[in-house]
């Protein structure tokens, strides 16, 4: 049981650490790597139980019942860093600006005034022809 205490809390430290992360909605890659920690502390634990089941009179349950656990965790796992894989991870595309090719500020429009009147159109005055 000596033995089996720190791979359990292993686990359940790396448990709070996805809980922590999804909280404060970590980005997907991240969440990759935490669960994938996760599943590995979750393997040693079963590995443990597989091992010493007999020796140190652990019922067959609770070796079932990790590995069931252990089946949901690779199934989350895989959905996560699917996900992961799909979203960028490099720095940002070019922007509008770039593609377009204009890569200064844009010239400043200056009216034009003239004396206008009612019979202005676009033309010029009316009137004045």
């Amino acid at each position: 049981m000596k033995n089996f205490v720190p791979l359990r809390e292993e686990a359940e430290k790396r448990g709070k650490m996805i809980k922590a992360a999804s909280e404060r909605r970590a980005p997907p890659d991240e969440a990759c790597k935490l669960i994938g920690n996760y599943s590995k502390a979750e393997q040693k634990m079963i590995s443990y139980v597989e091992a010493n089941a007999a020796k140190c009179g652990i019922p067959p349950q609770i070796g079932e019942q990790l590995k069931n656990g252990h089946k949901n965790t690779e199934a989350m796992q895989q959905k996560v860093c699917a996900v992961a894989a799909q979203r960028p991870t490099g720095p940002a595309g070019p922007s509008l600006s770039e593609v377009l090719g204009s890569s200064g500020a844009l010239p400043e429009a200056s009216p034009v005034k003239k004396g206008g009147s009612t019979f202005d159109t676009m033309n010029g005055n009316v009137l004045a022809r």
